[in-house]
């Protein structure tokens, strides 16, 4: 049988191996406090360990419903309530994913098509625009302004076009620690009200926010 000498290449050659793994190889080798991701620096809670352990005796080891379990969409519903006094459906409005990351694709794959541009505020978390490429949109930069990383306001509307499906927001931002003032949010809603743009926001810091 010939050898196979084929040319299998991926659909984002240009985007290589993400930062955090680098960096996180990086302190594993030289043994360095690792400040790239957010790695848990304390033991895990006995009464967590307890918790799987018990739910998993009882036959919780099955595949989920793909929206995720009730009671957890239930208790998130209740804890948006609580800490945001917003009310969203747990059987309509709210879904689980496989961590933050795969949530994001989600959202951006269901969303984008071919052609459609996604506003970035640089800096940002380096899977935003892979996701968006391999869905053959487009991505759109504007550069937070620095001392206070805000949003440029006089630049983001220029950005905007016919062809804008979507604009990501990362609140706390990573990797400033910047947090959108309520004057942000309200601009972003007139900014973008009566269109097809949708406003993903990114909110995985969000009980990380720095004093004052």
């Amino acid at each position: 049988m010939d050898n196979f000498n084929g040319n299998i290449i991926s659909k984002l050659p240009q985007t290589g191996t993400s930062v955090f793994a680098v960096m996180s190889q990086m302190a594993n080798e030289h043994k360095a406090v690792n400040l790239s991701q957010g790695f848990p620096d304390f033991p895990i809670s006995e009464e967590l360990i307890d918790s799987v352990h018990h739910y998993m005796q009882k036959g919780f080891n099955q595949y989920a419903p793909m929206p995720g379990v009730p009671e957890l969409r239930q208790a998130i519903s209740k804890m948006f309530v609580k800490n945001h006094g917003a009310n969203y459906n747990p059987e309509t409005e709210i879904n689980i994913t496989a961590g933050a990351t795969q949530g994001l694709y989600t959202a951006i794959s269901a969303f984008v098509k071919p052609g459609d541009e996604v506003i970035v505020f640089e800096p940002a978390y380096d899977s935003y625009a892979p996701a968006v490429e391999v869905n053959k949109g487009i991505t759109k930069y504007s550069k937070l302004l620095y001392p206070d990383f805000g949003i440029n306001w006089d630049e983001l509307p220029k950005l905007i076009s016919h062809n804008t499906r979507m604009i990501i927001i990362n609140t706390p931002h990573n990797p400033t620690g910047s947090v959108l003032k309520e004057d942000d949010l309200k601009r972003l809603e007139r900014l973008t009200k009566g269109t097809d743009i949708i406003v993903l926001s990114d909110e995985v810091y969000e009980h990380l926010i720095f004093d004052g």
